[in-house]
């Protein structure tokens, strides 16, 4: 999509289809499909998880997390080549590229909010939390953590970043057994707190995340 017509379609989310009480007649400019619509909304939101830490009633941070597992991955990529109109070739480039990615570990896109913005440092070398995975036989800890350009591109991927969100990606290896079909959590922990993101577990459901306003 081109920086226009980001903008124009900002403007149609946001309700500005009308200038001085006279409404547009232009056609509707909003990426399609939507950002819910078809496969991608659907393998999105089942592997998106949102935490929250509160000291007492103090809201001290928010994590949601969406599993880059390789069927998000693929539909992710899918539903870039329509928005971007992508030609074939540069569709094959994608997938084969998320392939690759996919085998150097799990990886996941998490939209990270603090209340001190000095604790948002997920990518820091320390910082002040620990991320890992937690199938409840094996453990594993975060190997690579790089904090990403929240840009219109991945505000429609991923509806949940807010304007206070630092995005980043999160590399885990992992040698436990595979995780597809079976609980995990994703625990981001520190000294002010832990937050589990509960992937699958029995009970009661999840709390996903919520779109941004």
């Amino acid at each position: 999509m081109t920086r226009r017509a980001l903008l124009l379609a900002a403007l149609a989310l946001a309700g500005c289809g009308a200038i001085q009480g006279v409404r547009s007649r232009l056609p509707p400019r909003a990426p399609q499909p939507g950002p819910d619509a078809g496969e991608w909304g659907a393998l999105r939101d089942g592997a998106s998880r949102q935490a929250k830490l509160y000291d007492g009633f103090v809201h001290r941070a928010t994590a949601s997390a969406t599993w880059l597992s390789p069927p998000v991955r693929e539909a992710a990529s899918r539903r870039l080549a329509e928005w971007q109109a992508w030609p074939p070739a540069d569709l094959e480039a994608a997938l084969a590229a998320g392939r690759a990615d996919a085998a150097q570990g799990e990886e996941f896109v998490v939209a990270f909010y603090t209340a001190d913005k000095k604790d948002n440092d997920l990518d820091a070398r320390p910082s002040v939390w620990h991320v890992e995975i937690d199938d409840g036989a094996a453990r594993a800890p975060a190997a690579a953590v790089t904090a990403e350009r929240s840009d219109a591109t991945l505000r429609q991927l991923f509806p949940y970043v807010g304007p206070f969100d630092t995005v980043y990606r999160i590399r885990i290896p992992w040698t436990g057994a595979p995780l597809a079909g079976r609980p995990f959590v994703l625990r981001i922990a520190g000294a002010l707190g832990a937050m589990g993101l509960d992937f699958g577990a029995q009970g009661a459901p999840p709390e996903r995340p919520h779109q941004a306003p």
